[in-house]
């Protein structure tokens, strides 16, 4: 849990490469998620997956805006508010 706090820091502070890099890792992270829940993983799990990643985009958002279009429509489907 520690680490992913230090992420949603960390990210607005990183480079512009590095945030593509963050946001296109979410957005891969995240369809995977929706197509295939992992085994012992509870949807309150795939949940706060979702709320935390939301949060880390929160902090780059400006980097790209197709990318952030496509999380959005993945946070919104969640019920997460972007």
């Amino acid at each position: 849990m520690e680490r992913k706090k230090q992420q949603i820091a960390h990210a607005p502070h990183c480079s512009h490469k590095a945030k593509l890099v963050k946001l296109a890792d979410k957005l891969y992270n995240l369809r995977d998620l929706k197509r295939c829940t992992p085994e012992g993983w509870s949807e309150e799990r795939v949940q706060e997956y979702f709320q935390w990643a939301s949060e880390v985009v929160r902090g780059i958002r400006g980097t790209n805006s197709i990318l952030e279009a496509k999380l959005d429509h993945l946070f919104i489907d969640q019920g997460i508010a972007v």
